[in-house]
């Protein structure tokens, strides 16, 4: 997995292009996927379009990660001095990360309302996954763990919301 972060981490700092690029992905990219799905349930009428994916993929970033960060602290790409960082490094543990659980947790539960909106979500969680590698703040394993916890989220409110409806 090392190789894999080195691989992406290596382009940071060689272009102001792919550089801004990188970091509007791994930074701005998420709160302008939650201000696009907040149009769209005002575009089709259905605030539930809105809140339902946000509370999966909160869920997952501020729950179960919560949980997972209790018995694992993985320390962060930043702290060593070969990475390359073009952002601020956040304070909390780098496994899983947060910005993943959110965003796949939307992403993925969006497959129950349009699945192609889902299917943009899903890209765009994937350019911010790869962007917080390339800059610097996030192991490749870090993403697929909250890839992950996105996904037990959104099974688990799911099938909550089921329950409660019934």
């Amino acid at each position: 997995m090392y190789s894999v972060f080195k691989n992406i981490n290596s382009f940071a700092g060689k272009s102001k292009l792919l550089d801004g690029f990188a970091v509007f992905c791994a930074v701005y990219l998420l709160p302008l996927m939650i201000f696009l799905l907040l149009l769209f349930a005002f575009a089709v009428h259905s605030i539930s379009i809105f809140f339902v994916p946000l509370l999966s993929g909160l869920f997952g970033a501020f729950v179960l990660n919560k949980l997972i960060y209790i018995f694992y602290k993985e320390k962060r790409p930043a702290e060593f001095k070969s990475v390359n960082v073009l952002i601020e490094v956040p304070h909390n543990p780098s496994f899983p990360s947060r910005h993943a659980a959110l965003a796949f947790g939307i992403s993925i539960y969006l497959f129950f309302y349009n699945s192609y909106l889902a299917l943009f979500f899903l890209f765009c969680s994937c350019l911010i996954g790869i962007g917080r590698i390339f800059c610097g703040v996030h192991w490749p394993r870090d993403i697929v763990a909250g890839m992950l916890v996105g996904l037990a989220s959104t099974i688990l409110i799911y099938n909550l919301l089921a329950y409660i409806r019934f």
